[in-house]
């Protein structure tokens, strides 16, 4: 068995120094941060009764006639923070498990493309798209949007576009084929009604879309220049 040399200490020259710590959570810090307010939220959503609960998710959840009160020519500005505070609400813990799953290995993935203000910037735009997605769509019918999902698919849409940035035959086609399956899906399930009927709850596939779609167009924008690369005059 062949053993590092840094593995040997002399004696002589005093006690061996210290190894150095792994992380505990080898996040980067932006998804570390937004997955721990994801579960400080769901752990008030089922701390809280009565009126404080009712408050709490009222104060959160994207509800469109909130949003944008029937009657006015313009959305209420109280309201605009909930086109981002609903991704952080979730209706069970599966729906929480699922997203989270998702978000931390897509959310890694592109905080380390984008860095951190970039990668913050990108949640809230996509969350939003997300929202304002599922509001559009279904028209006068009031809505509540709870979730991250927006947020979770604009992730996605902004990773399969890195990996076919890479410049490798062989993570462009496995991007293609997976954005070709995760839409089609998505297509299917919400035509079809079939995703809410597995759910158990009607699911805001236009969110997903919106989500999606923002995400792939965004990467472009707030994707860091390459060193070296100078912008022309």
């Amino acid at each position: 068995m062949s053993v590092p040399p840094e593995h040997f200490h002399d004696p002589d020259q005093g006690p061996p120094p210290p190894r150095g710590r792994e992380p505990v959570f080898n996040l980067p810090p932006g998804t570390l941060w937004l997955t721990l307010a994801m579960l400080a939220c769901f752990a008030l959503q089922n701390i809280l009764e009565g009126p404080a609960w009712t408050w709490f998710m009222s104060a959160l959840a994207f509800v469109s006639p909130v949003f944008w009160p029937p009657g006015s020519d313009l959305p209420s500005l109280l309201a605009l923070p909930s086109l981002v505070t609903y991704a952080f609400l979730h209706a069970d813990f599966m729906h929480l498990a699922l997203n989270l799953g998702f978000f931390l290995a897509f959310g890694s993935f592109v905080e380390r493309h984008l860095g951190l203000l970039p990668y913050l910037l990108l949640f809230a735009l996509t969350a939003a798209a997300g929202a304002l997605a599922e509001f559009w769509f279904r028209g006068a019918e009031p809505v509540a949007l709870i979730g991250a999902s927006g947020a979770v698919y604009g992730m996605t849409g902004a990773a399969m576009r890195f990996m076919f940035a890479s410049g490798q035959p062989g993570q462009r086609r496995r991007a293609l084929a997976f954005v070709g399956v995760f839409m089609g899906l998505n297509l299917v399930f919400g035509i079809s009604g079939l995703g809410d009927f597995l759910a158990g709850a009607q699911i805001g596939w236009k969110a997903h879309a919106g989500g999606f779609i923002a995400g792939t167009a965004l990467s472009f924008l707030l994707a860091r220049r390459p060193p070296g690369l100078k912008r022309r005059a």
